[in-house]
C-alpha cells in the first residue's frame, strides 16, 4: 500500500473517529441544553398560564371589594339601593355567577323588624340579598344556610376577620345545587363586624376556562386543584368523575401546595410543572399543573442531532477531497522526483540534477539530497585522485622503513649513555624536595592566620551594613510618620470646617422646627374652628407639633455634640502638632546615625579589600610552593621513569627493527589494495 493510500485511509479513519467523538459531545450538549431550554420555556409557559388563570379568577371576584367599600359607609345606602348595586356588579362581568351580602341582626340600618318575612330577608328581617345569574337572567333571592356551622363563606371571615377565598362548595340556586367558589370580605363599621360582602364564580365557568386553554393542539394537559383538594379540572384524566384529589397519584403536586414552591418533574410521558397559586393574599394556595409531552422535546432534540450529523459528514467530505488533491500536488509528485533521482544515483550517474524551489520540508529534503550527491561526487573525485597517490606513497614507505631500521640500532647505543646521566639527576631531586616541604609547612600556617582575619573582617562588614540598612529604614519610617501626621492635621482642619457647617445646618433646622410649630398651632386653631369635621386635621396638627418639638430637641443635642466634637478635634490637632515636632527630632537623629553608618562602611570595605588582596597573594604563594613541591616530586618520578625509559628504548629499538620488516610486507599488501580501490571508483561517472 502506497503512502498516499495509507494517508488517505488514516485521514478518513481519524476524521470519522473525531466526528464520532464530536457528535457524542455535541449530542450530550444538545440534549442537555435542549432539555434545559425546553424546561425553562415550559416553566415560563406554565407561569403565564398560572398568571392568566389567577387574573381570570381573582379579577371578577374583586367586585366583592367594591361592594364591601360601599356597604362600610354608615347610612350611605338604602336597602333598595343595595339591590340595584348587586345587580350591576353581577352583570358587570360575564364570569361572575353572583354577588351577595349578609348583615348581622339590625346591623345594616337598625330596622330589621320592619322587614320580617319580606323579600330578600329572613323571618327576623335580617338583610341577606343575593343577586345571581340563572336561566339566562339575574334574580335576587335571600342567602340561605349562612347560619349553619359548615357554612364557611360566612363563618370564616367573621371568625378570622380577614378576606377569605372559599374553595369549591355546593349551594342551591332556585333549588338546584351549583358548585361555586366565593371571595368574601368582612364588613366593619366603627371597628365592629357587621356582616360580609361576597362574589361567586361558578366552578363550571372556571373548568371551561381551563379546558379552553389549548397548547400544541391540546397535547399539553392542564390540571387545576383547589386549596381543599377539590379537582376543578384534571387534564390527564378528564373523564374521571372523582372531585377529590388523590395525593398518591401525584405526590409532587401535593408537595407544591404544602411547600408553597414550584415543582418540576417527569414521568414516562410528560414533563410536569406544578405551580402553587395564591389567588388572594393571605389565603391558602391552589395548584396549577401543566403537563408537557416529552415526545415534543425529543423531536426537537432529534432534529438538531441529525442536522449536526449531516453537516459533520458534509464537512468531512469537503475537507478530505481538497486534502487529497493538495497532498498529490505537494507530496506525491515531488516524492516521485526524489525516487527517480535516487535510482539514477544508485546506478552510478552522479551528473543528474534535482531541483525544487519550495521552502517546505520536502523542498528541504530535496535540497539536502542534492547537496549530499554533490558531496559524494566530490569525495569520489578525491578518492580517485588519492588512489594513485596511495600507490606512490606505499613505494616511499618501503624505503622509509629500511632507514628506520638503521636508526633503531644507533638509538640503542645512545640509551646506555643516557642511563648514567639520569642516576645523577635523581640524587639532586631528592635534596630539592626536602627543602620545598619545609617551605610548604610555613606557608600553610600563614594561610590559616589570614583565614581567621578575613572571617573577622567579613563579620564586621556585615554588622555595619545591617546597621546602615536599619538606619535607612528608620529614617524612611520617621519621614512617613511625619507625612501621615501632616495628613492627619489637614483632616482635623477639614473636620473642624465640617463641624461649623453642621452647626449652621442645625440652626436652619431649628428655624424650620419653630416655623413648623407655629404652623401646627395655626392648624390646630383652624381645626378647632371647624368642629367635628376638623377632628382628623387636629390630630395631624398635634402630631406635626410633636415632631417639631422632637426636631428642636434633636437640634439642641446635635449642637451640644458638635461643640464637644469641635473641642475634641482642637485637642487632637494640638496633639498632632506635638507629634510632628517629636517626629522631626527623630528624623534628624536617625539622619545623623545614617550618615555615620555610611562613613564607616567605606572604611570597612577598604579594609576588607586589602585583607582579601593579602589573602589572595598568600594563596598564590602557597600555590606556587605547592606547584614547586609537585614539580620536584614529578621530576623525581620523571627521572625514575626516564631511567626505565632508557632501558625500554633500548629494548624497543630492537623491537622496532623487527617491526620494520613486518611493515615492509604490509606496504606491499597496501599497494595491491590501492589498485583494487582505483578500479572500483572508475565505475562512477563524475
Amino acid at each position: 500500500m502506497k503512502i498516499k493510500q495509507k494517508l488517505a485511509l488514516g485521514n478518513a479513519g481519524f476524521s470519522f473517529f473525531t466526528l464520532g467523538v464530536i457528535l457524542t459531545v455535541i449530542s450530550y450538549v444538545i440534549y442537555t441544553n435542549a432539555k434545559k431550554d425546553a424546561t425553562d420555556q415550559i416553566v415560563i409557559l406554565a407561569e403565564n398560564i398560572a398568571l392568566e388563570t389567577k387574573t381570570y379568577i381573582s379579577g371578577p371576584l374583586n367586585e366583592a371589594y367594591i361592594l364591601r367599600e360601599l356597604l362600610s359607609e354608615e347610612g350611605l345606602l338604602k336597602r333598595e339601593s343595595v339591590y340595584k348595586i348587586l345587580n350591576i356588579l353581577t352583570s358587570s362581568n360575564s364570569s361572575i355567577l353572583g354577588t351577595y351580602t349578609v348583615f348581622e341582626p339590625n346591623a345594616f340600618d337598625g330596622q330589621d323588624t320592619a322587614f320580617r318575612n319580606s323579600k330578600f330577608h329572613d323571618k327576623t328581617g335580617r338583610f341577606i340579598p343575593y343577586s345571581v345569574k340563572t336561566g339566562g337572567k339575574i334574580i335576587i333571592e335571600p342567602v340561605v344556610d349562612y347560619d349553619l356551622p359548615t357554612s364557611d363563606f360566612y363563618n370564616l371571615p367573621k371568625k378570622n376577620q380577614k378576606v377569605e377565598l372559599i374553595p369549591p362548595f355546593d349551594y342551591k340556586v332556585e333549588g338546584k345545587n351549583v358548585t361555586m367558589i366565593s371571595l368574601v370580605y368582612p364588613i366593619y363599621k366603627n371597628e365592629r363586624f357587621v356582616g360580609i360582602a361576597g362574589a361567586d364564580l361558578s366552578l363550571e365557568t372556571v373548568s371551561n376556562y381551563i379546558k379552553s386553554i389549548k397548547i400544541l393542539e391540546g397535547d399539553v394537559k392542564i390540571s387545576f386543584i383547589a386549596s381543599n383538594d377539590y379537582v376543578i379540572y384534571n387534564g390527564l384524566e378528564p373523564d374521571n368523575k372523582s372531585h377529590v384529589w388523590d395525593s398518591k397519584s401525584d405526590p409532587n403536586l401535593t408537595l407544591a401546595k404544602s411547600s408553597h414552591t414550584k415543582q418540576v418533574y417527569t414521568d414516562d410521558t410528560y414533563l410536569h410543572i406544578a405551580l402553587p397559586i395564591q389567588l388572594v393574599k393571605d389565603t391558602d394556595d391552589w395548584v396549577l399543573r401543566v403537563s408537557y409531552p416529552l415526545s415534543e422535546i425529543s423531536q426537537k432534540i432529534e432534529f438538531i442531532f441529525w442536522l449536526s450529523l449531516v453537516l459533520g459528514l458534509i464537512g468531512i467530505g469537503t475537507s478530505t477531497i481538497p486534502n487529497m488533491l493538495l497532498f498529490r500536488k505537494l507530496v506525491d509528485v515531488r516524492l516521485q522526483k526524489v525516487i527517480t533521482f535516487s535510482e539514477e544515483v544508485s546506478n552510478g550517474n552522479l551528473n543528474s540534477n534535482i531541483e525544487d524551489d519550495s521552502k517546505d520540508e520536502i523542498g528541504a529534503l530535496m535540497q539536502a539530497i542534492s547537496t549530499m550527491t554533490s558531496n559524494i561526487k566530490h569525495i569520489l573525485a578525491v578518492a580517485q585522485s588519492s588512489g594513485e597517490e596511495l600507490t606512490r606513497s606505499s613505494k616511499q614507505m618501503e624505503n622509509t622503513i629500511l632507514e628506520l631500521s638503521d636508526l633503531a640500532q644507533s638509538q640503542a647505543a645512545s640509551s646506555e649513555e643516557a642511563s648514567a646521566t639520569v642516576e645523577e639527576l635523581n640524587a639532586s631531586s631528592e635534596t630539592i624536595n626536602q627543602n620545598v616541604e619545609h617551605a610548604v609547612s610555613n606557608t600553610q600556617s600563614i594561610h590559616n592566620s589570614l583565614v581567621s582575619i578575613q572571617s573577622l573582617v567579613f563579620d564586621i562588614t556585615s554588622e555595619v551594613e545591617a546597621f546602615g540598612k536599619i538606619a535607612m529604614v528608620a529614617n524612611a519610617r520617621a519621614e512617613e510618620g511625619r507625612n501621615m501626621a501632616g495628613i492627619t492635621s489637614k483632616a482635623i482642619e477639614e473636620i473642624q470646617e465640617k463641624s461649623v457647617s453642621i452647626t449652621e445646618f442645625s440652626e436652619v433646622i431649628s428655624s424650620i422646627s419653630e416655623r413648623t410649630s407655629l404652623l401646627a398651632l395655626n392648624a390646630a386653631i383652624e381645626a378647632a374652628r371647624a368642629g367635628e369635621s376638623g377632628r382628623g386635621f387636629a390630630v395631624v396638627a398635634e402630631e406635626i407639633s410633636k415632631l417639631a418639638a422632637q426636631a428642636a430637641s434633636s437640634v439642641s443635642q446635635i449642637n451640644t455634640l458638635s461643640a464637644e466634637a469641635l473641642e475634641s478635634i482642637q485637642n487632637g490637632g494640638s496633639q498632632v502638632e506635638r507629634l510632628l515636632g517629636v517626629l522631626r527630632e527623630i528624623t534628624k537623629e536617625v539622619s545623623v546615625i545614617f550618615v555615620k553608618a555610611k562613613e564607616i562602611i567605606p572604611m570597612i570595605q577598604d579594609q576588607k579589600v586589602r585583607t582579601e588582596n593579602i589573602y589572595t597573594e598568600i594563596g598564590e604563594i602557597s600555590s606556587l610552593i605547592l606547584a614547586i613541591q609537585q614539580s620536584t616530586e614529578e621530576q623525581k618520578r620523571a627521572t625514575s621513569e626516564l631511567s626505565n625509559m632508557t632501558i625500554n628504548i633500548s629494548n624497543g629499538s630492537q623491537v622496532l627493527s623487527d617491526q620494520s620488516s613486518i611493515m615492509a610486507d604490509n606496504s606491499l599488501r597496501m599497494f595491491g589494495i590501492s589498485s583494487k580501490l582505483e578500479d572500483i571508483l572508475k565505475k562512477f561517472h563524475l
